[in-house]
């Protein structure tokens, strides 16, 4: 099953506090709550994590996978390069500085082997990818805005 969402948000924070948010990354499950057993792996010499390793559960379905971490300024998006389950996909957030903090373009596509009907998958994932957001809100709200972010 194939599928690509695409939420838009604003959070009452700056860029830096989102961007130091999504460098916790071991703590990706606080909001994102289909990942647990987060683990960093290498991190590039920026001290950013390069490779992140998962237990993705969906529906029922528990999946670990390997993450690949690109970061540039005002953006993160991270690949499936490697899944027990075979499953492949890409998300990013795109960061934009607004009046009331930061909007942030939240870009999904998955594509998991599944075999469930295709309006109840995409469903399924559209909440999921709505909570992750709601929740990640949150945790920027509530993050300690230490130190700065910089993509060298």
């Amino acid at each position: 099953m194939r599928s690509k969402t695409d939420i838009r948000f604003t959070v009452d924070a700056d860029i830096d506090q989102v961007m130091n948010a999504l460098l916790a990354v071991e703590r990706f499950g606080e909001w994102a709550t289909f990942y647990r057993n987060v683990r960093t792996g290498p991190r590039d010499p920026e001290g950013r994590p390069r490779r992140v390793f998962v237990t993705a559960e969906f529906m029922g379905s528990v999946d670990d996978q390997v993450l690949e971490f690109s970061w540039e300024p005002d953006r993160v998006s991270w690949t499936v390069v490697d899944s027990s389950r075979g499953s492949k996909g890409t998300s990013s957030f795109e960061l934009f500085a607004v009046d009331e903090g930061t909007e942030i373009d939240y870009h999904e596509e998955m594509r998991l082997p599944l075999p469930i009907p295709g309006v109840l998958f995409n469903r399924t994932l559209r909440r999921a990818a709505e909570e992750a957001a709601a929740n990640f809100a949150d945790f920027v709200q509530q993050f300690p805005g230490v130190g700065g972010y910089a993509v060298g």
